[in-house]
């Protein structure tokens, strides 16, 4: 699977992070909002659903390129990213096993035969599992909130997650995950805006069986 796959699949799972966002967040508290705090709110939720507009700012090219779309989270890993502009592609992390999709055709990895792939995907999950004990000992973190304000930075401490991602910046306001950006270790940048979030979203089966259907003759969601 290329980079930029995997790369694309880290970003859909980073961006489930919009669960911190939703109709009924918790209340704000009182002085600076906590890391301790944030993660408890990532862990409490079973799904979340919310528009994407993505940024990418490559090394090799003079202008970004640009999409947008929709991204769903089950808890506890299934993850679907579906890009609707400029063209249609399915990316999903379901079962151990990475698929991505568009008009050109498909590509899988097997999550337990790859280890690279494994431990990518694996680091990006405890954040959005928010799982704090396991995201410090895989990333550095700084984080600060001024108020209900706040920014996270991760940086990798792992090898083989560095080979990939150098840092991973988050920031938001209270409940709310505003904006994510990602620096590649190839100079290349990722800033992904999020919008309409629903946080805590019971999918029934049937929603679950129309966006993780695995029909080769049907791309949309």
């Amino acid at each position: 699977m290329s980079l930029r796959v995997l790369l694309a699949s880290g970003l859909l799972a980073l961006a489930a992070l919009g669960g911190l966002a939703g109709a009924e967040p918790p209340p704000r508290p009182r002085g600076a909002l906590t890391l301790e705090a944030l993660t408890q709110r990532m862990a409490t939720s079973r799904g979340v659903t919310a528009s994407f507009h993505e940024v990418k700012d490559l090394a090799l090219l003079d202008a970004p390129l640009e999409s947008s779309g929709m991204l769903y989270f089950v808890a506890p890993d299934r993850l679907l990213r579906h890009t609707t502009s400029p063209t249609a592609a399915r990316l999903v992390v379901e079962n151990g096993r990475i698929t991505y999709r568009d008009t050109a055709g498909s590509e899988e990895i097997d999550l337990a035969e790859n280890p690279v792939a494994r431990q990518f995907v694996d680091n990006l999950i405890v954040l959005f599992n928010g799982n704090l004990p396991a995201l410090r000992e895989r990333y550095e973190i700084d984080f600060g909130a001024d108020g209900s304000t706040w920014k996270l930075v991760l940086t990798p401490r792992r090898a083989a997650m560095r080979h990939f991602i150098t840092r991973i910046a988050l920031s938001g306001d209270g409940a709310a995950l505003q904006q994510l950006v990602t620096d590649e270790a190839d100079g290349d940048r990722t800033t992904t805006t999020f919008a309409n979030v629903v946080t805590d979203h019971a999918f029934s089966a049937t929603e679950l069986e129309h966006l993780f259907q695995s029909a080769p003759d049907r791309r949309d969601p």
